[in-house]
This record gives structure tokens, sequence and C-alpha cells, in this order.
């Protein structure tokens, strides 16, 4: 992954990117707007629900229209801060996408060249490694690994197979 990360940088920060953030990027915007409309939307709310008491508090409307309209005031409110809070979250993550990208590759261009894997470089670029369950279905183990990189970059898949470890052993 390193000597791909640094031969190809360019391709890889398009193909990472082309995996979350450029596909997000027309929903990022679309995402903002929806998010500027709907704090916009909040406040005109209240402008409204403060006018709407002063009306009723001066007998232009009932009380019983107050409740009613303060009533759907609040609940359009209240749907719009929850929107609010769930296009904030979703934008933040979409942000820290490309700063994740741009952090992989400086930690990448820190190693040269990797002979020995110390625990140092691994905990600085991998994330986690997970081994799977050995699969013994066709005759003999094969055995699937996943590295899963930092900062959700990429994800490398191996297959262990018994087969091609038993012929490299026995000839050595």
């Amino acid at each position: 992954m390193i000597s791909f990360v640094r031969e190809n940088e360019d391709e890889f920060v398009q193909a990472a990117m082309d995996n979350s953030v450029r596909k997000q990027s027309s929903e990022l915007a679309k995402s903002k707007k929806k998010l500027k409309d709907a704090e916009k939307r909040i406040a005109e709310l209240d402008r409204l629900f403060t006018r709407l008491y002063e009306d009723n508090v001066s007998g232009k409307i009932t009380d019983e229209r107050f409740a009613v309209m303060s009533a759907g005031y609040e609940d359009e409110q209240k749907k719009l801060r929850a929107t609010v809070a769930e296009l904030t979250v979703y934008i933040d993550n979409a942000e820290q996408k490309s700063a994740d990208v741009t952090a992989f590759i400086r930690a990448v261009q820190k190693y040269e060249r990797i002979t020995e894997l110390t625990p140092e470089i691994m905990h600085e670029l991998i994330e986690k490694i997970v081994v799977h369950a050995p699969d013994k279905s066709s005759g003999h183990r094969t055995q699937e690994i996943e590295i899963h990189y930092r900062f959700d970059v990429a994800v490398a898949t191996a297959v262990a197979d018994s087969m091609k470890y038993d012929k490299k052993r026995k000839a050595a």
C-alpha cells in the first residue's frame, strides 16, 4: 500500500476521493444549502411565534387559534432542529473524509522505505486487521485477512491459501 501511494499519489487521492467526497460533493452542496434554509426557517419561526403571541395578547386572534398555530410552529421548529443536527453531522463527516485522505498521505510520506514493520509504523498506518475464520469447503484451508488503513482511506484484502503455503514450505 505504501509503495502504491508513493508511486501513484495522485491516483490514490483520486480513488480515495471518488470513494467518498467526490460522490458526496453534490450532496454536500445540497446539504449545506438545506442546512442554511433550515436555520433561516427556524429564525423565521421564532419571529412568527413572537408576532403570534403579540397578536394573541392584543386580542387580534383567539386563545384557541393561538394554541393551534403555536403548536404547529413548535412542531415544525422541532423537526427543523432535528434536521439541522443530522445535516451538521453529515457535513462534518464529509469534510473530515477529505482531511483524512491528506493526513494518511502525510503519514505514508514519512516512511521512505519500510524494511521492517514496527509497532509504531503499524499503529500510524493501520486501524485494524480482521482475520476471518478459515474456510475448508474447497478441500484446503483458505483464510481471508482484511487490513483496514487509518482514516478510512482504504481496505486491503488478502486470502491465505494453505495449498500455496504448503508448496512453498515443502520446497524450502
